[in-house]
Parts: structure tokens; sequence; C-alpha cells
């Protein structure tokens, strides 16, 4: 077995799309996306919409394709009410896993860069605001992981010193290196972020050449700056024009090993951090 087979065995995919959605034309629905991770040999997904909260999708595709975790989570966009605790609590109460903050509705996507709108997490002294931290009290409260999304450097900074402060450990730093295109995030920004405790997810997405066209060798290099130890990759693959997602992990795999990562950085980055994040064991 080659070690690009023995690494997606097993690995676990935080950043999955899938359709239906309003938004973007999807490769395939959940159970099919699903099934082919399994085939795979994957251990686990995360379903994501910018929309709507995926847990009641993940719970069904699990009954439909046994074998195989399936989590829902939700991201706080404009079409769950934004910054919205009760959306939380009730994703929560049914088993959701994930928590992000906002992604397309939010000031810091590309979407609101010019405008000036979107939703920001801090007021004008650059606190938190008071909504912000009944959120952060329910993932406190229900153990959940917390994602930046789509928030500025300066926003994913105060949320993730905040959320440590609060005992909060499952923090994620939403593809990092897509945030550096949108609003500078550096390498160093990323050490610093992983040195308060957060996990710095890449993607594969970035490396994609209908998106950022990122060089797979400035990947791995951003990649070890930070530690492996401290990354995760995850897809955010889900797009009609791209690999389905399984495929898409397998791909990045195969190219961070060709670009010089080791396969045990590797197995780091696509098994033992999501499944800690997750709480799967290591």
């Amino acid at each position: 077995m080659s070690a690009i087979d023995r690494l997606i065995q097993g690995a676990i995919d935080i950043h999955v799309h899938f359709a239906p959605d309003p938004r973007v034309e999807r490769r395939a629905d959940a159970i099919t996306t699903v099934r082919h991770a399994k085939e795979l040999g994957m251990r686990a997904l995360v379903l994501k919409s910018h929309e709507y909260p995926t847990l009641p999708v993940a719970y069904t595709v699990m009954q439909a394709v046994p074998g195989i975790q399936v989590y829902g989570a939700v991201c706080l966009d404009e079409e769950v009410g934004g910054l919205n605790p009760k959306a939380v609590e009730a994703a929560a109460r049914m088993g959701t896993k994930v928590v992000w903050m906002p992604t397309f509705s939010a000031a810091g996507d590309p979407r609101h860069q010019k405008t000036g709108d979107g939703i920001t997490i801090l007021d004008g002294r650059g606190r938190l605001l008071p909504v912000v931290e009944e959120v952060l009290r329910l993932v406190r409260q229900y153990d959940l992981v917390l994602a930046t999304g789509h928030l500025t450097t300066k926003e994913s900074f105060a949320l993730v010193e905040a959320a440590r402060a609060r005992g909060i450990t499952r923090i994620v730093v939403t593809h990092a290196s897509t945030m550096a295109h949108w609003t500078g995030m550096t390498v160093e920004d990323q050490k610093a972020l992983a040195a308060r405790g957060a996990l710095i997810e890449h993607c594969v997405h970035a490396m994609m050449p209908l998106t950022l066209r990122l060089e797979p060798k400035a990947l791995a290099e951003q990649i070890q700056a930070v530690g492996a130890d401290s990354c995760i990759l995850s897809t955010d693959l889900g797009q009609a024009y791209h690999p389905m997602p399984a495929e898409g992990l397998r791909q990045g795999i195969a190219t961070l090993l060709q670009v010089g990562l080791s396969e045990e950085d590797v197995a780091m980055l696509v098994q033992y951090n999501p499944a800690r994040l997750l709480g799967l064991g290591g």
C-alpha cells in the first residue's frame, strides 16, 4: 500500500460542501459525497453550509451510509440570523459539532470588504460584542468546535484570545492560507494564533487552478513554519468544477508528500489533529 493510500484511510475532512446550495453549484449531494469518502477509507467528514445548519443532513446520511462518521455544523451567517445564540443552542442540543463565525456574511469576506458592510464581532472600540460573548458561553457549555470563518485577522485574534480565556480548547483558524489573500493574514499571524492554542486550517481548495492557485510548496512552507502539530489539512471542496472532496483530499495528501512534507507530518494534518479536534482521540 502506498503512503498516499495509508494516509487517506482514516483521514478526516472538517470542511466539506455539498448540494443543495442556494449560491454555488455543487459537485454532489451529501449521500454521494459521504459514500465516496467511505469508499476511500476515510474516517469522518464535517458537512458545511453557509446558509443552514447541517446536523439534520449529517444525521440522515449516517443512516444511509453507515461505517463513516458524519458531523453537522452551523455558520453564523445572515440566513440563520447572524450572530444568533439561539441558533447555536438549537444546533448544539441536536448534536452539532462545529460553529463557524460568519463566512459569506462576514465583513472580512471579499463580498463586503469594498462595501464596508457585513457582520463584525467587534464594537467600535475593538471589544467583543455581547452577543459574541453569549455564543462563546454556549460553545464552552456544549464543548463545541469554534472556527473563525471569514473574520478579519484582527477579529480572529480577538476571538481566539477570548475563547481561550473562557476555557474553550477546540478552536480552528479557518483556511488560514486563503485568509492571507483576503485579509493579509501572515505566517507570523498563524504562528501567533497557534501559540494561543488554535489549530491552523489549510485547504486543498487554495491550491486548485480555478481558485487561488497557491503553489503547493508555499503551502508546505506555511505548515512547516507553524508546525504540523498545530495544523489541519481539509479540502473546502464540493464545487462543481473541482474533484469530489475525498479525491481532492487524496490529491492534497499526494501533493504535499511530493513537495517535501513527511508522511508523519501529513498524518498529523489529516488524521491525528482533526481526530483530536473532534474528540475522536489521536
